[in-house]
């Protein structure tokens, strides 16, 4: 009988030439930077879903920066690159590094592609500072992206994710629009007319800006979001522990 195959392995098969066509644009990652990591400088960083290093390589003149993906030729890009990285699944197999070692991690498109999302957020908060910046995206699923997770990557679902976690959530950015027939009914898409700038992308602006006028972010109007979060500090239970205290008999 053939034997199974671990997380760990699958995981390795899948991504083991991930990056072999090229690498995604700069643009991704200098708005990141821009955006939560202006003036970065003398700081510990941790990119889990490192890829090839775009990321890393912009920040590491000034910092101190180490990534960790399951793509074997990502890793080699970076080390192509003078970066130190290590090829492994974060999702199944515990962050090489002591407790409380990083000022920032950053996880950019990375959680919706892991078999254990919760082991990987439970080692990220391990290693990251008390206090420390937590910087992590996933796309909205609106737009087609297949999850192994559905339910779980859906904007307010995350986001309680990360809370019971044990991470504050500071603030969410969107990058980029959604595609603007999203927005629509799904009868009136087929429409080539009210699927348009002019009534679609006007409709997407102006609910978004409601939105927000009225104090709440307009998650299903973007391609993606940005969580700027921070570790709740130590000494609190892990979920797991939580969930174990709530549901064991009582005796």
């Amino acid at each position: 009988m053939k034997a199974g195959k671990t997380p760990k392995q699958i995981v390795e098969e899948m991504h083991r030439n991930y990056y072999a066509a090229g690498e995604y644009s700069d643009d991704r990652y200098a708005w990141t930077i821009r955006t939560f990591m202006p003036s970065c400088s003398g700081m510990k960083i941790l990119e889990v879903g490192c890829g090839n290093g775009g990321l890393l390589e912009l920040l590491k003149a000034t910092n101190e920066v180490v990534g960790v993906d399951a793509s074997a030729d990502g890793i080699a890009a970076c080390e192509s690159k003078g970066i130190a990285s290590y090829c492994m699944d974060p999702s199944s197999e515990p962050l090489p590094f002591p407790d409380e070692s990083f000022d920032i991690i950053v996880c950019l498109e990375t959680m919706e592609h892991m078999m254990s999302p919760c082991y990987a957020a439970m080692e990220m908060r391990r290693v990251l500072k008390s206090g420390g910046k937590l910087v992590c995206s996933v796309p909205n699923p609106v737009w087609g992206h297949i999850m192994l997770y559905p339910g779980l990557f859906e904007y307010q679902h995350f986001r309680k994710f990360l809370e019971q976690g044990d991470f504050e959530i500071l603030r969410v950015e969107p990058w980029e629009w959604a595609p603007r027939e999203m927005i629509l009914p799904r009868w009136l898409r087929k429409y080539k007319f009210a699927t348009s700038r002019y009534v679609a992308g006007t409709l997407r602006r102006i609910v978004a800006g409601a939105w927000r006028a009225a104090g709440r972010f307009p998650a299903f109007c973007y391609w993606l979001w940005t969580f700027e979060a921070v570790k709740v500090g130590p000494g609190r239970e892990s979920v797991l522990a939580r969930q174990r205290r709530q549901t064991a008999p009582q005796g």
